[in-house]
């Protein structure tokens, strides 16, 4: 079962001043708005913080001016997130808890300590603008955080069809985090407004692998539907283990045989998907890895969203 005790949310300040509220850049608004949401339909804390940088003294004239400056910044900052508390809180229909946290330091780090190694949390930020260098998107902190959180990852990009409903995609491998993956997005499904659908893609490496052996087209269309009839049975294996029927908008269910970060990419934009859910790498225990192949190639070209579940026996490999 997907559960969120608290969401902590990353909200950057304004690149002009003064820094207020109304001023942030749309993927920060998102993320908080998003956050709010969730943490309504899921009784869940929000924790808003804001990460400074620490004002060095060799830009002011003393080490006094500079402690000065940083406790205006961080007086500021503090304004803001009071100030994104009011307007929300006021919105919710039942209470929501929230913290707001102001620090110094590195953005990645500071967020992973607030989430700690609590697997129930779940850390949500806006990505960066879009860069011209596309590899940039999810910038060096949503990197960061994808690599080394505990708990899951939302890094919220701003949709263009910003209407109530969240078309959500959750793609599975068909392995145990696969099941994960699917519980991610059923729970959503639940709660919020979303148009849910699955995905399993069936590597055409079989097929390759009869091409090599000149087998005629009849065996190569024998071995496709035995393949795709075979993942069509587990993934709807593994949907029972869910509540899937209570999805309010229901679930769409869907098998492709290709690569599987090309069909993934494919099936966002024919389904105008604003989230991807998907998971990283398996359950191996290895500290710091990212994604396999396919999301490693994903993530540059994403257009939208993605909400990365992490193994139940993930470590961070920082020292928190």
């Amino acid at each position: 079962m997907f559960s969120v005790k608290k969401i902590v949310v990353g909200v950057m300040m304004p690149e002009s001043r003064p820094w207020n509220a109304a001023n942030l850049a749309a993927p920060s608004r998102l993320a908080v708005r998003q956050a709010f949401e969730v943490a309504e339909a899921m009784d869940s804390t929000v924790e808003l913080i804001c990460v400074l940088e620490e004002a060095e003294a060799g830009f002011f004239e003393s080490e006094e001016e500079a402690k000065a400056e940083s406790l205006a910044e961080h007086a500021e900052a503090s304004a803001v997130l009071a100030d994104l508390k009011e307007q929300y809180t006021a919105r919710m229909g039942r209470p929501v808890e929230v913290i707001q946290t102001v620090a110094f330091g590195r953005p990645w780090l500071e967020i992973l300590k607030a989430a700690g190694p609590a697997t129930d949390n779940m850390i949500m930020c806006g990505t960066r603008e879009q860069a011209a260098i596309s590899r940039l998107l999810f910038g060096n902190t949503g990197l960061k955080l994808l690599r080394n959180a505990a708990c899951p990852v939302w890094l919220v990009k701003p949709r263009i069809d910003d209407d109530a409903d969240l078309d959500v995609l959750a793609a599975t491998d068909l392995s145990d985090i696969g099941e994960d993956v699917l519980h991610a997005g059923v729970a959503l499904g639940q709660r919020l407004p979303v148009r849910l659908n699955v995905m399993h893609v069936v590597d055409n490496d079989g097929e390759r692998r009869v091409a090599r052996m000149v087998a005629s087209p009849e065996i190569f269309a024998a071995e496709r539907e035995k393949a795709v009839a075979n993942a069509e049975q587990i993934l709807h294996q593994q949907l029972a283990l869910t509540d899937y029927r209570t999805v309010g908008k229901g679930v769409q269910v869907h098998v492709e045989v290709g690569v599987a970060d090309e069909c993934i990419l494919d099936a966002l934009a024919k389904l105008d998907i604003d989230l991807l859910i998907m998971a990283t790498s398996g359950r191996d225990g290895i500290p710091g890895m990212l994604f396999g192949n396919t999301a490693e190639r994903l993530l540059p070209a994403l257009p939208c969203s993605i909400l990365a579940i992490k193994p139940d026996d993930f470590v961070c490999p920082i020292e928190l």
